[in-house]
């Protein structure tokens, strides 16, 4: 995957990335790098172990904050001999902070794991899914299973 990057790297100006992404001389150099990093997984050839040195197409499902990332990726691909990723735009599925936070894995809080255990899971669906809105806690808490169809029924 690293020779992708350097290519894409390569092919990229910085002012491109100014006009796409707003950053300007004082962005340190890990904005400015990830760009790259992000696209060079829609390629096959950046994963020749896994596909054989296969040339294969690549649907890239993303929410529609990480959209001028992919439309770098796709404005690149034919310079880089690939052909152009396909997109689709998925619902952006908020935190568990609320409608406008995001899920983060440096933050724990934010989103519920694959490897989260049962306990974790109900805690954190307790603590921060939607809530219900009931008169008293005990009433809240009885609830439990309505507010998990709640919070999966907007994932």
């Amino acid at each position: 995957m690293y020779m992708n990057v350097a290519k894409i790297q390569k092919r990229v100006t910085f002012n491109t990335l100014k006009s796409l992404l707003g950053i300007n001389e004082s962005t340190n150099c890990g904005i400015v790098a990830y760009p790259a990093i992000q696209a060079a997984p829609s390629f096959s050839s950046s994963s020749v172990k896994v596909f054989g040195g296969h040339k294969l197409k690549c649907l890239i499902p993303c929410a529609i904050d990480q959209d001028p990332y992919f439309r770098l990726t796709r404005d690149i691909a034919p310079r880089l001999g690939e052909d152009k990723p396909a997109l689709i735009h998925c619902k952006f599925v908020s935190g568990l902070g609320g409608p406008n936070s995001k899920m983060s894995s440096s933050d724990p809080s934010t989103a519920i794991f694959v490897h989260d255990t049962p306990a974790e899971i109900k805690t954190k669906i307790n603590k921060y899914a939607v809530s219900t809105g009931q008169d008293t806690e005990e009433l809240h808490r009885n609830l439990e299973e309505i507010r998990t169809m709640i919070y999966l029924m907007n994932i």
